[in-house]
Parts: C-alpha cells; sequence; structure tokens
C-alpha cells in the first residue's frame, strides 16, 4: 500500500461487497500495475493489523533501526522453547490457560519460569517469546536480569519500541543527580531517585544530599518527609546523626520510625549510647547470672527515643518497656550470644530477655544471634506463647544463614508436620535455596510418607507438596511417581501427591531440554 494514501475502512468494504470490476480504491493505493483486487487484500490485510492495535492508519511514520543480528548465538531447542511458550501462556488475572503446565497458581508459573530461564545458560530464546518475556518482566522485577540475559541483544531493540518495556534497557540506570527541574516538580519516588543519586557521590555527594534535604525539609508533607528521609541509608554515616537526631522530635510518627532505623544502623551513634547505657542498667551479669531490673517508668526521654509506652494486652508495662530497650540496644553490648544466653536468669524475666534480643536480632539482621535463639523461640511458640511469637520468629528466620535455615526445617519436620506448622516452617522452606541439600530431601519425604494415608492432614499436605515440587531437585521425579503410585485411587491425598509427583516430572524434563 503506498505510504501516501491509505483508504478508510468504510472504502474497502464497499469494494469487497460490490466487487474491483465496479469499483476500485482510492487513486495511489497499491502498487502500479498491482491486480485491483490483490491491492484490496493488502489493504484490508493492512487496515485490520491497525484497527486490532487500536490504532488509526499514520503516515510518514519512522521506520525503527534494524535489530541487531544475533544468529551467532545458538537457539534453544524447539522443546524448550515450546515449554517456555506453555509457562508464558497466562491470562491477564494471571492464572495459567496452558494445561500442559501442571502447576495452576501464578506464582508457582513464575518459579518454573525463573529456573527454565536460570538454566538457558548461552543460548537465546526464538524471538516469538520476546514479548510475552518482556511483559512478564514488566510485571515481576525479579525477573529483569533473567529476561535481559535470554533475550540477547534482541530483547534490548524491542524493548526501546515500546515504552512500558523501558525498564530492560534501564535496569541499572539510576536518577541523574543533576536534575533541577526533576527534584523541584517531580514524584517522591523520583525525587527520592535523585537524592539517592547524589548520596553516591562519597562524602561532598552525602553533604549535598542533607542540604538538599534542609532546603525543602519545611516545607514536606510528612509521608513525603519519610520518604526522602529513607534515601540517607545510602550512604549512611556519622556526619548524618545531627539530621537523624532532629528527625526524632518530628510531630509526624512515620519520620520518627524512619530515624530511629537509620540510627539503629549507626552502632556509634549517641541513640545507640542512649540505648545502651538503659539497657546495662537494667541487664546485668553478676556472678554468672543474669540479673534484671525492668525500667520504672517510660520517662520523656525513652519516648523521644521510639520507646512505646503503653504495653500489648496481657503485657506488663515495666516487661514491655524492658523488652523495647533491648530491641534498640546494639547485640555487641551482651558479647556471643551462646555465652550469654546460657547464663541463667529468673523464669519471671526469661521469655522477656530472649523476645527483646530476638527483635534486635531480626531487625539487625545478625545471623549468630538469629541462630542462638531460634531453637530457644521456636519452643515458646511450640508450648503456645504470646499471639505475635510466630511473626517475630519468621523475622528471625530471614536472618538465618542458610545451612543453619536447612538445619532447622530438618530439625523441624523430623518432630512432625503439625508441629511444623505451627512455628512457620513454610516461611524456612521458602527460605532454604536450591538445590536443597540431601538431610532436608529425606525429611520431606518422610514427612510426606507420614501424612500420605491420614485424611484429617490434606491441607498439610498439600501446602509441603506445593513447595516441595518446585524446590526439591528434579532427580527426585521417580520418587515422588512412585509414592503417588503407591496411594489407592479412592484416597483423597491421591490427587494432591499426583500433582506432587507431576509437576517434579515436568521439571526434571524441562532441565533436560536445557541440558
Amino acid at each position: 500500500m503506498n505510504a501516501e494514501e491509505k483508504p478508510d475502512w468504510g472504502d474497502v468494504l464497499a469494494t469487497a461487497l460490490v466487487g474491483t470490476q465496479r469499483r476500485t480504491l482510492p487513486a495511489g493505493v497499491g502498487r502500479v500495475g498491482e491486480d485491483p483486487a490483490e491491492a484490496l487484500l493488502d489493504a484490508a490485510g493492512s487496515l485490520a493489523l491497525y484497527r486490532r492495535a487500536g490504532f488509526r492508519a499514520r503516515r510518514g511514520l519512522a521506520v525503527p533501526e534494524a535489530a541487531p543480528d544475533d544468529s551467532g548465538i545458538p537457539l534453544v531447542s524447539w522443546a524448550a522453547a515450546a515449554r517456555a511458550a506453555d509457562l508464558l501462556a497466562v491470562d491477564a488475572a494471571g492464572y495459567g490457560t496452558s494445561n500442559a503446565v501442571p502447576v495452576r497458581d501464578a506464582d508457582g508459573r513464575l518459579e518454573l519460569l525463573s529456573e527454565w530461564l536460570g538454566g538457558l545458560g548461552p543460548r537465546r530464546v526464538p524471538g516469538d517469546l520476546l514479548p510475552a518475556l518482556l511483559d512478564v518482566a514488566r510485571r515481576h522485577r525479579a525477573l529483569r536480569p533473567l529476561v535481559a540475559a535470554a533475550g540477547g541483544p534482541r530483547a534490548g531493540w524491542l524493548a526501546r519500541q515500546r515504552p512500558e518495556w523501558g525498564f530492560l534497557g534501564a535496569t541499572a540506570v539510576e536518577a541523574p543527580a543533576d536534575d533541577p527541574q526533576g527534584w523541584e516538580l517531580g514524584s517522591i519516588g523520583k525525587r527520592v531517585g535523585i537524592l539517592t543519586a547524589v548520596r553516591r557521590g562519597g562524602a561532598a555527594g552525602e553533604q549535598r544530599g542533607r542540604d538538599m534535604l534542609a532546603d525543602v525539609w519545611p516545607t514536606e508533607t510528612p509521608d513525603d518527609r519519610a520518604a526522602l528521609l529513607g534515601a540517607f541509608a545510602t550512604g549512611l554515616s556519622a556526619a548524618d546523626e545531627p539530621v537523624l537526631e532532629s528527625a526524632l522530635d518530628d510531630r509526624r510518627k512515620e519520620v520518627r520510625i524512619v530515624a530511629f532505623d537509620l540510627l539503629a544502623m549507626l552502632p556509634g551513634s549517641g541513640f545507640a549510647r542512649r540505648m545502651t547505657e538503659r539497657s546495662t542498667a537494667c541487664v546485668r551479669v553478676v556472678g554468672g547470672r543474669i540479673q534484671v531490673a525492668p525500667p520504672a517508668a517510660c520517662d520523656r526521654a525513652m519516648r523521644r527515643d521510639g520507646i512505646v509506652p503503653r504495653p500489648p494486652a496481657g503485657v506488663g508495662e515495666r516487661a514491655w518497656w524492658l523488652e523495647e530497650l533491648l530491641t534498640r540496644t546494639p547485640l555487641s553490648v551482651w558479647g556471643e550470644p551462646e555465652e550469654f544466653l546460657a547464663l541463667p536468669v529468673t523464669d519471671e524475666w526469661a521469655a522477656v530477655l530472649r523476645r527483646g534480643l530476638a527483635r534486635a536480632a531480626a531487625g539487625q539482621r545478625d545471623s549468630r544471634w538469629a541462630t542462638a535463639l531460634t531453637g530457644r523461640l521456636t519452643e515458646e511458640v511450640a508450648a503456645g506463647g504470646r499471639p505475635d511469637d510466630r511473626l517475630l520468629l519468621e523475622a528471625l528466620y530471614d536472618a538465618l544463614p542458610s545451612d543453619a535455615l536447612a538445619a532447622l526445617a530438618v530439625g523441624v519436620l523430623r518432630r512432625g508436620l503439625a508441629g511444623a506448622a505451627a512455628v512457620g516452617v513454610e516461611h524456612v522452606l521458602e527460605l532454604c535455596p536450591r538445590p536443597w541439600p540431601e538431610p532436608l530431601v529425606e525429611a520431606v519425604f518422610a514427612a510426606l510418607d507420614d501424612l500420605g494415608g491420614r485424611r484429617s492432614a490434606g491441607w498439610r499436605l498439600a501446602g509441603l507438596c506445593e513447595l516441595a515440587a518446585l524446590r526439591l531437585p528434579a532427580g527426585t521425579a521417580e520418587r515422588a511417581t512412585a509414592m503417588a503410585a503407591a496411594l489407592p485411587s479412592d484416597d483423597p491425598m491421591s490427587s494432591i501427591v499426583g500433582r506432587f509427583a507431576d509437576t517434579l516430572r515436568f521439571r526434571r524434563d524441562m532441565l533436560l531440554e536445557l541440558a
């Protein structure tokens, strides 16, 4: 079709109804000497594409540069590409529409897709999969590096053609530090990005960031003050302490919380010294024993430093104030965790002491203290502690190293899945990195064997099977298949274990195709 003359849909429809012998398209449409019927079909095809894309026909559009030649990069096999297409066959709600994939939920499909992309190696995906991959990466940030690597140079070229895919070319690009208009008029997200970029400029950048914040602080809304102050986590140093101390007097809680968190990351700050003085006055080691004397009151200075005066329901005031102090005190004050926790303490204060130290370990991401406290807190949760102990335990899990996570999961599973569910074993298993070690594999299969014939444990079995199917080594597929075959067909657990085995076989075949 001539770029200078495009018929509308009415011209095409009218010509098609009466025939090209009685009516022709406007002059200039089609190539010179082209058969009128062929010109009509070309025009109909071109306009149909415009209609499906939701755009009116345009003139004088610039042709994009040619896509880079990636023929030198080996292409993944046809079977592997077909499997990826099945994984990408999701509808707008994010649920799978392809029956070829045994996993039905969107999170499971994303995990399988991530494993597929990670197994590609030095190969590229077919070009017809790139739009779907870019779309899924747009919605799921964690997949972006994998999609960028799998797509090769052609993915970057394609991403430049549509604004919503622009993230691929800007994954590692920060907001520019020199953008006065953006700093004055931009959205809060953009302004936080600019301040973060400024503070990456060493000591001079950090000082400039402090000056920039000081200039706008009085006129910012509380939410924006909190967001901008959070940018100080980049390049945080002792020089930022005056700014953070000033923020402790802000009228809004959101701003004060950010200041508390940042000050807690400065071990030598005045905030840390004040907390240390208060805590060591309440908790002392005398004669090989821990003596506890909780605060008698929550004074104004304590409240300024973030101590919440009102305790939760069922907790005494003095016990709560002590727990709050311990939470904000640097853990280095107490020495080695195993040695300190082994010291005797009266039963009245033992649980308070452990909770305060556990909250500190979770907040300070201290793996040594988290490891030492997890077992003790697990026992309290299993025995029925405070309602929020389970959440505290899961926060501790996030600070554990991978080997400690695997050992914890093995120990909990060996004691039975009923107790394991109470202490959040699913969260532990989610954090355990692949490949799961052999002791954990054995503990998972033992738990599945234990639950396989118990009709009342369906929900526990389903949760463990869904996670294990995605995390167990794919080489265990035959073992899972044998387990599924051993269950009677009328057993309600057979469908759960059967889907578990199907997913493992899917992963095994997927990795073989990529091998």
